[in-house]
């Protein structure tokens, strides 16, 4: 090899080094901001109030983006001997001592739907039920 093969060997190493190496990186910009806590759920299809019995409440949609997570109560009247609700095929038994049952308890942010059922033992009246959304931790 000549001197000057070797110079353009040495010449063309060089450049590919060069172009191997990583460039030089720009600025970095970090974006941040603080979205509205929101919780909240909503049940379609059933009847309310409910009777003794199965019943198919509907169609249970909850949301909830707080980074703690969230609890879905279950409002009710005391009292409610041997009632249970279904919970997309969980078994989940209602508080008799109690208005306020927890039938959802998560330790992160969530949207989900699943069927919610209702079950109240033969002989007792119809009650009225609601379920509310509360957020856990810090609430924006």
């Amino acid at each position: 090899m000549t001197a000057n093969q070797t110079k353009g060997l040495l010449s063309s190493l060089a450049a590919l080094v060069l172009l191997a190496e990583p460039a030089a990186a720009g600025p970095v910009i970090d974006i941040m901001g603080r979205v509205a806590t929101v919780c909240r759920v909503s049940l379609t299809g059933g009847a309310m109030p409910v009777e003794p019995g199965e019943q198919m409440l509907g169609r249970l949609t909850e949301l909830c983006n707080n980074v703690d997570g969230y609890r879905l109560v279950l409002l009710h009247p005391a009292g409610l001997e041997d009632a249970y609700v279904v919970l997309d095929g969980e078994r989940i038994a209602i508080a008799a001592d109690s208005t306020r049952t927890v039938i959802v308890d998560s330790n992160r942010p969530a949207y989900r739907e699943r069927d919610l059922t209702l079950v109240l033992a033969e002989g007792a009246e119809a009650v009225a039920v609601n379920i509310e959304a509360q957020p856990k931790g810090m609430i924006f």
